[in-house]
């Protein structure tokens, strides 16, 4: 089922000019959002920033609109989870 309200990543994807869809790279991520590529890398190696590897491929990891928005928010609010 897919989400009807938009997300954060989604409109900077959109503003962008990327395609809208339900999972980005962390190269269209880092294009998007301005956050530096291996920034997001360290993220997603480290387990902060949640993300998905279909199987069968060994790089283009994919992050979900809605993990990206978890995770910038938890960076924004100094880590508290908010309410």
């Amino acid at each position: 089922m897919e989400r009807t309200e938009a997300t954060l990543l989604a409109a900077m994807a959109a503003a962008a000019g990327l395609p809208r869809k339900p999972l980005y790279t962390i190269s269209e991520v880092a294009d998007a959002t301005g956050v530096p590529r291996t920034s997001l890398a360290e993220a997603a190696r480290s387990g902060e920033l949640r993300t998905f590897m279909p199987p069968g491929r060994k790089k283009g990891t994919l992050v979900r609109c809605e993990w990206f928005d978890d995770w910038f928010a938890r960076g924004t609010s100094g880590g508290k989870e908010e309410e």
